[in-house]
């Protein structure tokens, strides 16, 4: 009997080739190491260990980051990512070139025989250009820590269980936030009943919009913020040193600050900043946060120019906004099944939109769940009955829309989206900057250098929404 050899993929020989050479070198360090430090050599040893675990570091450290960022998120795991991504290089801007097709090319009549075939038209595009934005987060570390922490992967992993969860919600609410705003990088305002002295700051005006409540949500314990008359954030209030003020406390309708800043009085605009730096839109009028629900989903009451388009000159640019106070509705204000059929048929009549996917908030949740089950009943043979609120959706036709809660939605707006019209750009994934040669460089002030390490990443992502008149948004709820 003849027996068939076996023949091994040229890739599988590679793989085994390189993977040989690899736990060759580790054994050949290994020893290296052991000499060393047998001999006394304790530094060549310690450099080989931090070499070795720098790499390991910035692995875990991105892969946990990224993973838990986008899945512990609220919104943005709900929108298809794309990392086609063109860099200019010139500038080093990071963006995507859309070409917005407002009228279809063509020219469609009827004819009889013998007549002249229809004269076409050409398409209406207008093209834009979206550059990305970029999401910094900084963890730091004592030096005495590094020093226990870099003696072996375990030591880091169990120091990074700690760590990493803390920046991984930082992160979850910067971006939870923007998410839901429209860009600008306002918080809140300063209220009118405001004292204008003491550590405690009333706020109200959620994002800088009339009429939204919840700003206190957007106010994390520790997080730093900055003010100024201006909502484009030009000048700051006792800009330099001392400009920013640290929050300590946040609950409905006011925050408690470490310490006011000079000049601060009602109506000031609150963002995100510190004493070296602001998320305020640049110089030349550039947001620095990524776009929102609030700037993609509307009319141009909110945000006048979307992607560089004027949203004036195209209806197909407005998204439909519904007052749900309006009186000719009879909806009272209320989230109810009508005025989401409502609100799905004026999508659809007016920009062909196919709903996918309700977003509102807790409140208008808890809303829309007390007026289903007041119409409802179930009758359990078993005698048992059990409380509570489940999963909560609307069908419409031949589709079963769920209704997806974000805490940081401000309970008089709820929308309505066609997600596939939108898109998450983003480069890549969570990068550590290594520039150095090493995620860790040493901290220092004004003074001098510090026995702390510090290690900064970034993502680039931005929203975008090819076709706003397939959306809806919903505005008025009183829940």
């Amino acid at each position: 009997m003849k027996t068939e050899k076996r023949r091994f993929d040229p890739v599988a020989r590679l793989v085994l080739q390189v993977v040989g050479f690899t736990v060759s070198v580790l054994c050949w360090l290994l020893l290296s190491a052991d000499r060393a430090a047998a001999a006394g050599g304790l530094l060549m040893a310690d450099a080989t260990t931090l070499v070795d675990l720098n790499n390991a570091m910035k692995v875990i450290f991105e892969d946990s980051v990224f993973d838990n960022t986008v899945h512990d998120s609220e919104l943005l795991d709900q929108f298809e990512m794309d990392d086609r991504v063109m860099v200019e290089e010139t500038t080093g801007g990071r963006y995507i070139e859309t070409a917005q097709y407002f009228n279809l090319p063509a020219g469609v009549r009827a004819v009889a025989s013998g007549d002249y075939i229809p004269v076409p038209d050409g398409p209406d595009i207008q093209n834009s250009r979206v550059y990305l934005k970029k999401v910094q987060g900084v963890v730091e570390m004592l030096g005495d820590v590094m020093r226990r922490v870099r003696t072996s992967e375990g030591a880091f992993l169990d120091w990074g269980e700690r760590a990493l969860p803390d920046l991984v919600s930082r992160l979850d609410d910067t971006m939870d936030r923007m998410m839901l705003s429209f860009g600008g990088g306002i918080l809140g305002r300063v209220s009118s009943d405001d004292s204008g002295a003491g550590t405690t700051i009333k706020i109200d005006r959620n994002f800088g919009v009339t009429g939204l409540s919840g700003t206190f949500l957007n106010f994390l314990e520790g997080k730093r913020v900055v003010f100024s008359a201006a909502a484009d954030g030009d000048p700051l209030r006792n800009a330099g040193t001392g400009q920013s003020a640290q929050v300590t406390d946040a609950t409905d309708g006011q925050i408690v600050v470490s310490a006011r800043p000079t000049g601060v009085v009602t109506d000031d605009y609150i963002f995100d900043g510190d004493d070296i730096g602001a998320a305020i839109p640049t110089a030349a009028g550039a947001d620095r946060e990524f776009m929102g629900l609030l700037g993609m989903v509307d009319d141009g009451s909110i945000l006048p120019i979307f992607q560089e388009i004027t949203r004036a000159t195209y209806r197909k640019w407005q998204s439909v906004v519904i007052d749900a106070t309006s009186d000719s509705g009879g909806y009272g204000g209320e989230l109810s099944e009508d005025l989401l059929a409502y609100a799905d048929d004026e999508t659809m009549v007016l920009g062909g939109g196919k709903i996918g996917l309700f977003v509102t908030n807790r409140a208008a949740n808890r809303q829309y769940w007390r007026k289903l089950r007041g119409d409802r009943t179930t009758n359990d043979p078993r005698g048992a009955y059990v409380g509570g609120l489940a999963r909560t959706s609307i069908i419409l036709g031949d589709r079963e829309i769920p209704l997806k809660v974000a805490r940081k939605m401000p309970p008089q707006l709820a929308f309505g989206l066609q997600t596939n019209t939108f898109k998450r750009w983003q480069l890549g994934r969570w990068e550590w900057d290594d520039t150095t040669g090493s995620i860790w460089n040493r901290a220092t002030d004004s003074v001098g250098r510090k026995d702390a390490y510090y290690a900064v990443g970034h993502l680039y992502i931005q929203m975008g929404c090819f076709a706003p008149r397939k959306n809806f948004r919903i505005e008025g709820l009183t829940p």
